[in-house]
């Protein structure tokens, strides 16, 4: 393992929030990363999406299904368990990170909660044994943030619906094998629908644009006439909402998750290299200047990873009982929290490091170059750290105060 990794998890395990199996988890994330870690360099070079490895890898390791209960064919673990894998694999790289995100958070979790056994069995079970892959397409061309603007529509007829419409940045979206698609009807409100991949669903194309994420697969869906049963209908009508709180509630730990290992990643590239490179006759870490940013890179760690500890918690007591509304409020506040310290942090700790390497760190050849690049991102997606700001201020003043609205 890391140093920082190992410590983190003996840390956890000495404190009563962690047992043993936790610890074996751990290891099972420190085994894929290590197996992941130059594959990933390469294609990250050559800025190639690399989902097929990702795939491979956390399959072999049994972190294609993190949460999901054994029954299910998953590794039957809960929010620390989550926060741990993360945790390590954010240091390989946010890519491949988010393709975990996607898989275990943003579908899995919600299939857990909504689905029937019907569809847990038939959508949830081949996720989590990592035989198939799941789009979350929420997103859209002209919002983000507001998802109550979404404009995909369905019509409902006789056996099924049909559905219309466009949703962009939908990561895993070309290798998907099936969608939980967020659209709306006049009637029936915005409802969460699953749709199997077919020739309904036209891939527009490959975001390849982007400033990094280049190992993860990002893609511009449009589905048109899209037929699907009604045993395809993901909860009730008009609680797609709340089907889609559930995924970014578990996703934002996630993500938060993920930038806690980009950190100690940084960390660990810094004092590398304090202690390697020579300027003006002496080691780099003997300046000190290089020492500040060294010291603010572990502040950065000490915050980011205090939230999410916290965070994982209180998600790990609103999943025991989903239906109790103050836990879910407490959960959310502190998920919420560890998500914008965390992403915050990770940017800060990641341009102290790349100032620390000096010119070689403004390269993707750097570790701290590529984190510096990715963890931009996760200041954006899974909610908007402006956005969500906003929100932990309305929690405290009162929906009265509800400036986002």
């Amino acid at each position: 393992m890391e140093q920082l990794f190992q410590r983190h998890v003996r840390e956890l395990k000495e404190l009563g929030r962690i047992t043993e199996d936790h610890v074996k988890i751990a290891e099972s994330a420190d085994k894929a990363a290590e197996e992941l870690y130059y594959q990933e360099m390469d294609a990250y070079l050559k800025r190639e999406v690399n989902i097929k490895n990702h795939i491979k890898i956390f399959k072999k390791h049994g972190l294609m299904g993190i949460q999901v209960p054994k029954k299910y064919g998953g590794a039957g673990g809960d929010a620390y368990s989550l926060a741990l894998v993360f945790e390590r694999i954010g240091q390989v790289g946010m890519g491949p990170l988010t393709f975990l995100d996607v898989q275990n958070c943003l579908t899995e979790s919600t299939l857990m909660r909504w689905a029937n056994e019907k569809q847990k069995e038939k959508y949830l079970v081949p996720l989590a044994k990592g035989d198939k892959t799941m789009s979350f397409c929420l997103t859209e061309p002209e919002f983000g943030s507001d998802p109550s603007s979404l404009q995909a529509n369905f019509v409902e007829e006789k056996n099924g619906f049909r559905i219309n419409g466009e949703k962009y940045l939908i990561t895993n979206g070309s290798v998907a094998d099936s969608f939980i698609v967020f659209t709306r009807n006049k009637s029936k409100g915005i409802s969460a629908i699953i749709v199997d991949r077919d020739e309904h669903v036209k891939l527009e194309t490959e975001i390849n644009q982007k400033m990094g994420l280049f190992t993860s697969d990002t893609t511009f869906l449009k589905f048109e006439d899209a037929f699907v049963p009604k045993e395809n209908l993901l909860g009730e009508f008009g609680k797609g909402l709340s089907v889609a709180y559930t995924g970014l509630l578990s996703g934002r730990l996630g993500i938060a998750s993920g930038c806690v290992g980009a950190i100690e990643d940084c960390l660990n590239s810094a004092v590398s290299r304090a202690r390697e490179r020579i300027q003006f006759g002496k080691l780099i870490g003997k300046h000190q200047l290089v020492q500040h940013r060294i010291a603010v890179i572990e502040e950065n760690l000490e915050s980011a990873r205090l939230s999410v500890d916290r965070a994982a918690y209180w998600k790990q007591k609103h999943d025991r009982n989903p239906d109790d509304q103050e836990l879910r409020k407490e959960a959310d506040h502190n998920i919420t929290m560890a998500k914008v310290i965390a992403s915050n942090a990770a940017s800060k700790a990641a341009d102290n490091a790349v100032q620390l390497f000096g010119g070689f760190g403004y390269s993707i050849l750097a570790p701290p170059g590529r984190h510096y690049i990715d963890v931009r991102a996760s200041r954006i997606y899974e909610g908007s750290n402006d956005v969500l700001e906003l929100k932990l201020v309305s929690d405290l003043l009162g929906k009265d105060f509800e400036a986002y609205r």
